[in-house]
């Protein structure tokens, strides 16, 4: 079959070392599946905020529960629930995430972004 299903019981977020920040992720779709994009859920908690460049991918994400501050450069936006938010790729972009307390997200990278 060439569908590929993840089970709610059977996604579950790992730690990535993101330095002093609390950021946990699970890849659920990537090139392992011959995926032309790489898909996933991510989580984060309150701490240091986790910086991601996009020179090499774009993203867009889904915010499933509680909230997160996206800041790029002097411009902050709150992620809530329901929200989707579109990262393009583009030279020199970093975008830096953290939450007062926790949020989950959905999120989709174009290419893939490991």
């Amino acid at each position: 079959m060439l569908i590929f299903l993840n089970r709610a019981n059977d996604i579950k977020p790992e730690p990535l070392d993101v330095g002093e920040g609390k950021f946990h992720l699970v890849d659920l779709v990537s090139q392992a599946q011959g995926a032309p994009v790489s898909s996933g859920v991510a989580e984060i908690w309150k701490s240091a905020p986790v910086d991601f460049e996009y020179d090499n991918d774009c993203a867009v994400c889904y915010m499933i529960e509680g909230e997160i501050t996206l800041t790029e450069g002097d411009e902050k936006v709150s992620f809530l629930p329901g929200d989707v938010v579109y990262i393009p790729q583009a030279e020199g972009l970093v975008v830096l995430w953290e939450s007062d307390s926790y949020g989950k997200f959905f999120y989709v990278t174009y290419p893939h972004w490991r």
